[in-house]
């Protein structure tokens, strides 16, 4: 019998997310599951309502007091989370990758309590027992845990890089009250994505392909109004950012080896910047891109492809990505 553990799944989520957002006032971006990459959301930091350009990311856990969770008299501080050596050994490289903090936050399924360990921390592991992840028993995840944060492995800060972008009235242009925000928003897309090259073109990465893969992340079904048209509103901003931006920020790698040796790397990368927009406050936008790489050492060849993934804005009271 196949065990059903959406339910579980979904209770860990959304308890992460009322501690993270709800309580303690801080971002929550939940990745799709699609791709097995152990990581589950990142956290945005912020500080007043204000994205402090700071992430860290998350893996959740829900369990039912079976399966999960185990105890032993031989480790009295500590609870162990069982998520399988294979697991494990397929994920920690992962995790060690990442430019920032990953935690694992555990949710009793039960009583909606969370606790919450370093997954870049030696200490979270067990030699004796290689399948599962050690978590303090007083380490409760809750809105005082993000004080503790403060030493996690990894932990940047990214805010005082992050430039200031100015934006004027031309850049909305293509917003007219004659047609719908979506009608517009699809014109401005094709004619950006049958633009000149160098409209398109990020100082580093070169040439950003304007196609359906962004068009169809943004309209996605599972996203929300508010969301989508959010981001319609700042296609224009996300063309000026990626000609004008050079730093890069990369958020999330896949990678699959072939049994020819060559490499297929998936990237996902993050443009910020301050907006100050001619009509309303001052916000940071991101911009993500998707780049693929296939590399293959034997040959020598590197080919590559970067496409416009979304744009969103941090600070709003609910994520938009």
């Amino acid at each position: 019998m196949i065990r059903d553990t959406r339910p579980q799944d979904s209770t860990g989520m959304s308890v992460s997310e009322i501690i993270t957002q709800g309580k303690a006032k801080h971002g929550w971006q939940p990745y799709s599951h699609i791709n097995d990459n152990g990581v589950d959301a990142m956290i945005i930091f912020r500080k007043k309502a204000i994205d402090t350009g700071e992430i860290m990311f998350a893996q959740v856990k829900c369990g039912t007091g079976s399966g999960y969770f185990k105890k032993t008299k031989k480790r009295p501080v500590h609870f162990g989370v069982n998520v399988g050596e294979d697991y494990i050994k397929k994920h920690r490289e992962k995790w060690d990758r990442l430019s920032s903090p990953i935690i694992l936050i555990y949710v009793d399924y039960y009583t909606q309590k969370a606790w919450w360990t370093d997954l870049k921390d030696e200490k979270s592991y067990s030699d004796e027992n290689r399948s599962i992840i050690l978590v303090p028993k007083n380490q409760r995840f809750g809105k005082h845990s993000f004080g503790e944060f403060k030493n996690l492995k990894g932990r940047i800060f990214v805010s005082k890089e992050i430039e200031f972008l100015d934006t004027k009235n031309e850049d909305f242009s293509y917003l007219k009250l004659e047609d719908s925000i979506k009608t517009n928003a699809k014109k401005f897309y094709l004619e950006w994505s049958k633009s000149d090259v160098s409209e398109r073109s990020h100082p580093q990465l070169g040439e950003i392909i304007i196609s359906r893969v962004g068009w169809r992340h943004l309209t996605r079904n599972d996203r929300k109004i508010n969301r989508i048209v959010n981001s319609f509103s700042l296609l224009g901003v996300a063309k000026k950012i990626i000609t004008t931006t050079n730093k890069c920020y990369q958020i999330k790698q896949l990678k699959v080896e072939l049994k020819d040796g060559t490499h297929l790397i998936t990237d996902y990368l993050a443009l910020k910047r301050k907006v100050i927009f001619p009509f309303r406050q001052d916000s940071l936008i991101q911009v993500i891109l998707k780049r693929k790489r296939k590399l293959n050492p034997k040959k020598g060849t590197i080919d590559s492809k970067t496409w416009f993934y979304s744009v969103y804005e941090p600070l709003s009271k609910k994520n938009i990505h």
